[in-house]
């Protein structure tokens, strides 16, 4: 036995491999989810190069589109050449670097506070394991999801006849960004006792760093300096298919290192069960106002909300600000129009609406982690308190559903106001520019309120299965509409399987569509409370 207090051989992360494969057991689906979203979102855009630019009038319209639109490469990346594999790694950088880091954020926060928070490391203190042995656990089960995510997106691209050097290194800056992904959760989960403040301070700190890149390329000149500051910009700067600079990978490697060391040293200086910044304890007595089981799902999810909405502000106002003098000058373009005629809006407009409808996934991941609460809920034991007193299961749940829906209404709100309002202050705009913005953002709410039911049914009659179901309803909108819109599936695919496809322009004026969309996410939901109210609990 091991003596009271005695530390287990091996030191701290003593334990580590056994923890790994039970990391890799509980959160096979989730890396089955995150591996397959990544890949494709890496693949899609790389593998139609051809199809996307077929000829050199296309390349060069597209290098024009990037010199004339700063918007672009703020939340994209630089294009290093002219190439076809060039330019659709320049597409596909930041929507495949963030679905990297979001993966590996979501993956060590569940496998660190989420397991601290529901009570079982606590039973698992008992056994000979080290006091870290779960965080180093979690990071190596990342940092091995990351290494195979490169090897796939390598070997995919190879396989499509894309050059090999060029694969290699867009494979390693995917895969790299899921490891500075992984470092960043590390720490994050050292500060807060909460998942989703984890999660959300982690995550947020990524796409900060990718804006800051983004900042210093769309500047120029000195302001390049910018670009080699912060991780997203050393992996921008491997250039692949343009003369790749493997060199710049290096520091990618030691700022993952330095970010490991730091969580475990930042561990060594906080209680199980807590975290470092302080949990407020509030009042010994609830104001009356809190006294329902709304308020407490609202109140839950307050933080969480907020700090979406901060960011939804920021990148709307940024993307208004920046982008409306650059479309007011260039809305008489040929590709301006074309893309405009496609969507079925005004020249000026159609930039802000293709990005708006590339946000709204985003928020409808926020909305499957509000439902999903749900779960965690259960699994802890909360709700099983909660339950014991005049608080019927339905009713709980409901309430959550509710906080759920009313997620994405606001932070879709917010991005339209944001929108509109950068447009006002960078463009020659107007008033009616938050009005346009904001009825058009809030067209898209039923299509996440349909995903989010998606989750709810599940957690009413398949609790074990919820999450993989609910971000596979997220999941299979994104990947169908990627293989859409490389001509690898049928549109008609794309409309029987994703609500978005529904409240897109791009697929036909949305017409009845949000309030189709509304009533079946009340179906879904009504489905899934019949369901709950039906199977036992805890299950």
């Amino acid at each position: 036995m091991t003596a009271v207090g005695a530390r287990p051989a091996g030191g701290t992360a003593a334990g580590a491999a056994p923890l790994a494969r039970a990391v890799l057991r509980r959160e096979r689906v989730l890396l089955a989810v995150w591996s397959l979203c990544t890949v494709g979102i890496a693949l899609g855009g790389v593998a139609a190069a051809g199809t996307t630019y077929p000829t050199a009038a296309d390349r060069a319209a597209r290098w024009e589109q990037l010199r004339q639109i700063p918007m672009f490469v703020l939340f994209q990346s630089r294009a290093f050449d002219d190439s076809a594999e060039a330019l659709a790694v320049q597409q596909a950088f930041g929507a495949g670097t963030m679905c990297a880091a979001l993966g590996a954020v979501l993956l060590v926060v569940r496998a660190t506070r989420g397991e601290e928070g529901s009570g079982r490391r606590e039973l698992l203190a008992g056994l000979p394991l080290g006091r870290h042995a779960d965080l180093a656990a979690a990071l190596a089960v990342a940092l091995g999801a990351g290494a195979a995510i490169a090897a796939a997106v390598a070997a995919g691209l190879v396989a499509t006849g894309a050059p090999a050097a060029g694969s290699a290194a867009f494979g390693l800056v995917v895969g790299a960004a899921a490891w500075v992904g992984a470092g960043l959760a590390a720490v994050a989960a050292q500060f807060t006792a909460r998942t989703g403040t984890a999660v959300g301070l982690a995550f947020g700190a990524f796409y900060a760093l990718h804006l800051v890149r983004g900042l210093g390329a769309m500047a120029g000149g000195p302001a390049l300096w910018a670009t080699w500051a912060v991780p997203s910009g050393w992996l921008e700067n491997v250039r692949p298919f343009a003369g790749e600079r493997w060199w710049a990978l290096v520091p990618v490697l030691l700022c993952t290192a330095a970010l490991a060391a730091a969580a475990f040293a930042l561990a060594d200086r906080r209680d199980p069960g807590e975290g470092l910044l302080p949990r407020g304890r509030g009042p010994a007595r609830a104001a009356r106002s809190l006294r329902s089981p709304l308020a407490l799902a609202l109140r839950s999810e307050r933080t969480s909300l907020a700090l979406w909405a901060g960011a939804v502000a920021g990148v709307g106002l940024a993307m208004g600000v920046v982008g409306a003098g650059a479309m007011a000058e260039y809305a008489g373009a040929p590709w301006v129009r074309a893309m405009a005629d496609a969507l079925g809006v005004a020249p000026r407009d159609a930039f802000f609406v293709y990005v708006v409808f590339v946000l709204v996934f985003p928020i409808a991941a926020q909305a499957v982690l509000a439902v999903l609460r749900l779960r965690r809920e259960e699994a802890a034991g909360t709700a099983e308190l909660l339950l014991s007193g005049p608080v019927g299961r339905v009713r709980w749940a409901l309430a959550h559903l509710a906080v759920a829906f009313l997620g994405p209404a606001v932070l879709l709100a917010v991005l339209g106001t944001a929108v509109g309002a950068g447009v006002f202050l960078g463009g020659p705009g107007s008033a009616a520019d938050l009005v346009r913005f904001t009825g058009l953002t809030l067209s898209l709410v039923p299509s996440v309120w349909v995903v989010a039911a998606v989750a709810f049914l599940a957690y009413g009659a398949l609790p074990r299965l919820c999450a993989a179901l609910g971000w596979a309803a997220l999941g299979t909108g994104i990947l169908v509409e990627i293989a859409v819109k490389t001509g690898a599936v049928p549109e008609v695919l794309f409309l029987l399987t994703s609500p978005f496809a529904h409240v897109n322009p791009y697929y036909g004026p949305p017409g009845a569509a949000p309030l189709v969309l509304a009533v079946l996410a009340g179906a879904l939901a009504a489905a899934g409370a019949w369901a709950l109210h039906r199977r036992d609990m805890p299950a």
